[in-house]
């Protein structure tokens, strides 16, 4: 495919007018690098509200179908995406195009597994499908459907290496205070922490979907709460700026696929602590390029950090290898595989 011809673009995408509201997608980044590289783009939607949003996305899909022959589509398969990322397939199938499928989302796996006729009709439909790990790719493996690993592309010019010679117990969260991130994990941890390590800090970052009252109460039953800041919702310059103000990151997810939060704190020079579910271990190597855990082992998890922080040797070793991994995903490499799924 020439670079002049023209490619659309589904999923949901940053506007002046939204960008206070979402958190900026994988789709949303993609779009961002391929138009530097000079790829033509028709994106849709910058619809917050999903009945808008699906409404856009199949209108631009039929109205603009002589100005694109190529459609990239993002498939959670989520309550919330299914019926946009289905009848979006379907119209454009319908249309003869062809669709690159890029699969996201930890929570698939176990769709799939409920119900994988329902799923697997979206993913039959594709002419290519893409994971951004090689987690998924095995997954869906299992049900017959072949892939090509595409990581999710990160800037990381963006991002500024922080070298650090000693650690402290200066601790990073960053995730929507959601159930599905379990928050309410990372307080716990912080707590015992702070019962060896009394000057513990951390700071939880994200947007409050429905559980930061909940984790402030058990911040506040443990006594740990006037340890711990709360700054919301946080942009790439915020993530910079926090970076040189803490030490170590922690993950307790309860699902996950490919994190690009990870690829962020190994550019930043944060080493990570997370727990061992879903596509992590496909990213962190245990005691490579971060330290895992089970899921909801607060202790081990207390007892990891702090390792950390008594060992800066280690800790090094763990910041330096992961900034290896980090450039993997950088946009020149990770631009030029997608420049062969285009052409071919």
């Amino acid at each position: 495919m020439r670079k002049n011809a023209t490619i659309l673009m589904t999923g949901l995408f940053v506007s002046p007018k939204n960008k206070d509201l979402i958190y900026r997608t994988a789709s949303d980044q993609l779009a961002e690098v391929l138009a530097q590289h000079q790829y033509k783009l028709i994106k849709t939607s910058t619809q917050v509200n999903k009945y808008f949003r699906a409404l856009d996305i199949l209108s631009t899909i039929f109205l603009k179908t002589f100005s694109y022959k190529i459609a990239i589509v993002p498939y959670y398969g989520s309550s919330n995406a299914f019926i946009i990322e289905n009848w979006s397939t379907r119209l454009l199938k319908l249309l003869g195009k062809k669709i690159i499928l890029v699969v996201h989302g930890g929570g698939l796996p176990s769709r799939l597994a409920l119900n994988a006729n329902k799923y697997l009709s979206v993913l039959d439909r594709a002419t290519e499908v893409v994971c951004p790990s090689p987690y998924l790719q095995h997954e869906l493996k299992q049900y017959g459907i072949i892939s090509s690993v595409v990581e999710n592309v990160v800037k990381l010019s963006d991002y500024t290496f922080t070298a650090k010679d000693s650690f402290a117990p200066r601790l990073l969260w960053m995730r929507a205070f959601s159930d599905i991130y379990n928050p309410e994990m990372a307080v716990r941890v912080f707590a015992e922490v702070k019962k060896k390590l009394p000057n513990a800090t951390m700071i939880m970052a994200g947007k409050d979907l429905g559980t930061l009252p909940n984790v402030k109460a058990l911040a506040t039953e443990l006594n740990v709460i006037e340890s711990i800041q709360f700054p919301g919702y946080i942009h790439t310059e915020q993530k910079n700026e926090l970076a040189t103000q803490t030490d170590i990151y922690l993950c307790t997810n309860r699902i996950d696929n490919a994190p690009v939060t990870f690829i962020e704190m190994m550019a930043l020079g944060l080493p990570i602590v997370s727990v061992n579910i879903g596509g992590i271990p496909f990213i962190v190597t245990h005691e490579h390029n971060g330290l895992l855990v089970n899921l909801d082992d607060d202790i081990a998890m207390a007892n990891a950090i702090i390792s950390l922080t008594q060992n800066a040797a280690f800790a090094k070793k763990i910041v330096a290898n992961g900034l290896q991994t980090a450039a993997k995903y950088d946009e020149a490499v990770v631009v030029k595989k997608w420049q062969q799924l285009l052409i071919n």
